[in-house]
């Protein structure tokens, strides 16, 4: 009588284990693929399936190279959104500091304080004050929505007048970037400033 044994077929296992069918760590743990050799697949196999568009490795390669410089520049374009100041360069990285409480225009004796800063001569504390002083008009004439987290962007967004505009240019120069700010630059803050309080507030409808 014959032993009741089980016959191992070795070209059977070698056949089933070269089979990527039957490869169920790959599916489980990814295999050997790196990160970027598992997304250029997964988009080469969405393009197949769902466009039809048949790409070869050196495309796909291309694909993602592109991908990665759309999310850098969206990250970077998120961040200046949120820092904006990290992205200006001064003239003069040796100036002064001066007071960087932060920005409001309530609880302010502007009138006061920008009189103590010319008589101390700090033009850039007094560059400062009548920004946010004319911030400050804009908000009491409806022209504006002030919010201690805007920038000044979005309020040359808001008012869209050239003068507001190179008013805020001065400020965010001399605010964040270090740029000396002198008399004359302040007389003309002055001036523009006159120049914009003194327009009519746009109808509201």
């Amino acid at each position: 009588m014959p032993a009741d044994t089980l016959q191992l077929d070795s070209e059977l296992l070698t056949a089933l284990q070269s089979d990527s069918q039957y490869d169920y760590d790959r599916e489980l743990v990814g295999g050997d693929e790196s990160l970027l050799e598992w997304l250029r697949r997964v988009i080469i196999e969405w393009l197949e399936d769902n466009l039809e568009i048949v790409l070869d490795n050196d495309v796909a390669n291309y694909i993602l190279i592109g991908l990665g410089v759309v999310v850098v520049l969206f990250l970077a374009w998120l961040y200046w959104r949120v820092r904006p100041r990290l992205f200006m360069r001064g003239e003069k990285k040796d100036a002064l500091d001066y007071d960087v409480q932060e920005d409001t225009i309530y609880g302010v004796n502007f009138e006061v304080n920008i009189a103590k800063a010319l008589r101390e001569k700090d033009y850039r504390q007094a560059v400062r004050l009548v920004y946010l002083q004319t911030l400050l008009h804009l908000q009491n004439a409806g022209r504006i929505d002030w919010q201690p987290s805007k920038t000044p962007i979005q309020y040359m967004r808001q008012v869209n007048n050239l003068a507001f505009t190179t008013m805020s240019h001065h400020f965010i120069r001399v605010r964040y970037g270090n740029f000396e700010a002198t008399k004359e630059l302040f007389d003309e803050m002055q001036e523009l400033q006159a120049s914009i309080t003194h327009q009519p507030s746009p109808i509201t409808q």
